[in-house]
């Protein structure tokens, strides 16, 4: 039982790293294809036109700087599913993976979201509620890795008592 249920857990976290890389890629790409990027969004550019006039950066780099942000929440997504391919990749070929790229992906995730939070935390609202949607997504998926592996970290597994074997002859 304890197997099924280590199994069904590495499975969850890897179904919902799966749903954020969807998420973080599908917005990344609706981020690009827009003319100005996120600076046309409501309240998402309000927060980017403050932070870079706060900055002092001219129109030119406060675009550059827009097209950085959605780059960036590209490469999380990149990330994510770099993360799963590769976790999936090592149980398939090695038989056993330590998801430890999975862990800093989520990790990384959960950072980004945070740093996403600006906007939802000055006006509220939406925003607000998908950033702390993808947090609870985030550690819902970190923990359920980390059940599946039994353990946080490699080096935190007891160590195996030595079988001695007495020969009688």
């Amino acid at each position: 039982m304890s197997r099924l249920l280590s199994y069904l857990a590495r499975t969850g976290a890897y179904l919902i790293t799966f749903l954020l890389a969807a998420v973080w890629t599908v917005g990344a790409l609706d981020s690009l294809l827009r003319p100005f990027y996120d600076l046309g969004r409501h309240n998402v550019g309000d927060v980017i036109i403050r932070l870079t006039g706060a900055l002092g950066f001219s129109p030119s780099v406060t675009l550059q700087f827009a097209h950085l942000l959605a780059g960036l929440k590209l490469m999380v997504g990149a990330l994510l599913l770099t993360a799963l391919v590769g976790a999936i990749y090592e149980k398939v070929r090695f038989g056993a993976s330590d998801d430890a790229l999975l862990d800093v992906a989520l990790f990384t995730a959960g950072v980004a979201s945070v740093s996403a939070a600006l906007p939802g935390l000055i006006y509220g609202g939406v925003p607000l509620q998908q950033v702390i949607g993808e947090l609870m997504l985030c550690l819902i998926a970190s923990w359920l890795a980390i059940y599946g592996r039994g353990y946080l970290v490699q080096d935190d597994l007891p160590a195996r008592p030595a079988l001695s074997y007495v020969r009688a002859d």
